[in-house]
């Protein structure tokens, strides 16, 4: 079963990824913390990240560029309200982008794509 990590401040957020998972083939974990990320990683094996760009201490963006360097095997998704806004340095390779809000059926999808692309 797939693992995955959604990462955002917002708690009803975190609930509707819940929902969305659930009696899908993916396991969902979630954390309210950005700077809570590597720590997590270090005790859960995850597959997939889904992390929202707008977070306090540390971008969505910033995280998975750190992702990136320390565990290259995690797919990277970044989610955004705002995609025009979204700066990505180069070099950074993201396995895709989402815009927030985005519907259950559109967000397994794109999760199934990067596990079949594993």
């Amino acid at each position: 079963m797939p693992e995955v990590l959604f990462v955002d401040d917002e708690p009803f957020v975190l609930d509707a990824y819940r929902r969305m998972l659930r009696n899908s083939i993916f396991r969902c974990h979630t954390l309210a913390k950005s700077q809570d990320v590597l720590a997590y990683l270090q005790q859960h094996n995850i597959d997939i990240v889904v992390a929202d760009q707008q977070m306090p201490h540390l971008s969505g963006i910033a995280l998975l560029e750190t992702l990136q360097d320390k565990y290259p095997n995690i797919k990277r998704v970044l989610i955004s309200g705002n995609l025009n806004l979204v700066q990505q340095a180069p070099g950074t390779l993201l396995d895709t982008v989402l815009e927030k809000p985005c519907s259950q059926a559109t967000l397994i999808a794109n999760l199934e794509l990067l596990v079949n692309t594993a």
